[in-house]
Parts: C-alpha cells; structure tokens; sequence
C-alpha cells in the first residue's frame, strides 16, 4: 500500500540543507517563538516543498517539487504574514482564464502577467542542478542532510 508525504527544507547562503520534521514545522506556521531559528534571523530563505510516494513506510518516488522563499524576522520567528502574501500572488497568478475580469475596448488586463512576473521574481526559486538533485535526493533519503 503506497501514501504520499510532504518534506520540508530550508538551503542556507551556503547551499546547505536542512530538513524541517513536518511537526517543527506547523509550530514554525503557528509562530512559535520556541521553534526560532537564530541562523535565519532576519533573512530570507530559500526552502523547498517536495511531496514523495511512501512505500512500507520508506520514501520511493519524487511527486513534485515546489521552490519558494521564507521570511524570517529579526528573532528568527517565521513571518507568517508574509507567507499569506505570498501565497496570495501565486493564487493571483494561477486564476484561470475564465475567471479574470473582461478587458474592456483595447484596455488590456495586465493583473495576472504582473503577479506572475512578482511570483517569479520575489515568491519561487529555481535551483542549480546540482543542488536540486541533492534536494531531491534527501527527500528519498539517499542524501544525507543535516536536521533543523
């Protein structure tokens, strides 16, 4: 019987990965001062989404893979405002078609192409390849990677 699971990691300025336990996590989304993370005080920090497919209990399969930034105030508490706004540009970027305002004689109705040039540019990341494949690698357990 095969599942699916979310990992979590953050890469320092220094290509470093670090797997976030999905259960540090959801303290990290609460803002728990207790799960501060001094090493990311006041930055922003690269961190990669990646859901894999769970077999008898072991990671087998990459699904998909997602790359975005996290803010982390002066305290290293995670700034949960932010990541709302954020999630609202890519929502913004992603509505389809369908469901966007007419354009109206020649105005043209520029919304959707300037959040996903900001998505592009202040929301995602894309990875060298190397760092990528060690990132994904982790995620199936076949690289070794620090614990945050």
């Amino acid at each position: 019987m095969s599942s699916a699971s979310i990992r979590i990691f953050l890469v320092s300025d220094g290509d470093e990965i670090y797997r976030v336990p999905n259960t540090k996590f959801d303290r990290m989304l609460k803002g728990s001062f207790e799960e501060n993370t001094d090493r990311f005080s006041g930055k922003r920090v690269r961190a990669a989404e990646i859901a894999v497919k769970i077999e008898n209990r072991k990671p087998i399969q990459v699904l998909r893979a997602i790359y975005h930034y996290l803010h982390f105030n002066k305290d290293g508490i995670l700034d949960c405002d932010r990541l709302m706004k954020d999630g609202a540009i890519v929502a913004n970027a992603g509505i389809p078609s369908f469901l966007e305002e007419k354009s109206q004689g020649n105005l043209i109705n520029a919304k959707k192409e300037f959040a996903k040039r900001q998505r592009d540019n202040t929301v995602w990341w894309k990875p060298n390849m190397q760092l990528e494949r060690n990132i994904l690698d982790a995620s199936i357990d076949e690289f070794k990677c620090k614990r945050l």
